[in-house]
């Protein structure tokens, strides 16, 4: 059975809002954030996850790394050539889900930001785990950027709209199951015309996360409430991050 997060109309109807300049604008304090707290080696190979509009990627490979950017969207990579192109970085560009991607010791560094992950029902969302340990180099890096159950349950909107490009945007939210997951209702009015959609999101608890990166094989997991890592994942903190590192010297 295919999943909301297959439908590209969604994807298409969420374009202006994913590629609003001031959302693209956020990647080079992100990828800061995150090469502070990762420091990678020079000229790392780095795989941004559910890349989107390529943001993310480009702003890592114009640091010197080698950069692939995998998505299920065509129309969002389409974008993300353009983008690349339009600033002279070279960026690897794949599309393919992140359930079935997988490239055995391929890269040093694994981002996955803001709520690419989680899409899937918790065995699905294990199998995409696992892919990303095995993608990862011994005592390679994986940085998940999600929004936490707790963080959902404390300061979620239940409803909320927003205009962009004229596009209009309405939401409502529902936490379901223990606020396990996020159940977004979602109408999308452009041109006049009107589109509707439910997206559903796994939520994690820090603990959950934690328990669930530690079971496919990585070897240290620390949660942060930023992409410096030294935000403290507590009450206050409106994302959960996870940085995990897979064993020295040993490949699964």
């Amino acid at each position: 059975m295919s999943e909301w997060s297959d439908d590209q109309a969604f994807w298409q109807a969420m374009e202006p809002a994913l590629c609003a300049p001031g959302r693209l604008a956020l990647a080079e304090g992100d990828v800061a954030a995150i090469l502070s707290c990762v420091e990678p080696p020079p000229n790392a190979r780095v795989l941004d996850l559910g890349c989107g509009p390529g943001a993310h990627a480009i702003a890592l490979a114009r640091r010197g790394h080698r950069v692939t950017g995998v998505d299920t969207s065509p129309r969002l990579l389409d974008r993300a050539r353009a983008a690349a192109q339009s600033e002279d970085v070279q960026v690897e560009w794949i599309e393919a889900d992140m359930r079935e991607f997988q490239r055995p010791g391929g890269f040093d560094l694994i981002c996955s930001l803001y709520a690419s992950f989680g899409y899937f029902d918790d065995g699905q969302n294990r199998r995409a785990l696992e892919n990303i340990r095995a993608s990862l180099s011994p005592g390679g890096t994986l940085v998940l950027d999600l929004v936490g159950r707790e963080a959902a349950a404390r300061h979620g909107q239940e409803r909320r709209w927003n205009e962009i490009e004229g596009v209009l945007y309405l939401e409502h939210c529902t936490g379901v199951d223990d606020w396990s997951w996020m159940v977004s209702d979602w109408i999308v009015v452009r041109d006049g015309r009107r589109a509707d959609f439910r997206v559903k999101q796994r939520l994690y608890s820090g603990n959950e996360l934690r328990d669930l990166v530690l079971s496919v094989g990585f070897a240290s997991v620390r949660l942060a409430g930023g992409l410096d890592g030294r935000t403290p994942y507590d009450e206050s903190a409106r994302r959960l991050v996870a940085v995990a590192r897979t064993p020295v010297g040993s490949q699964a």
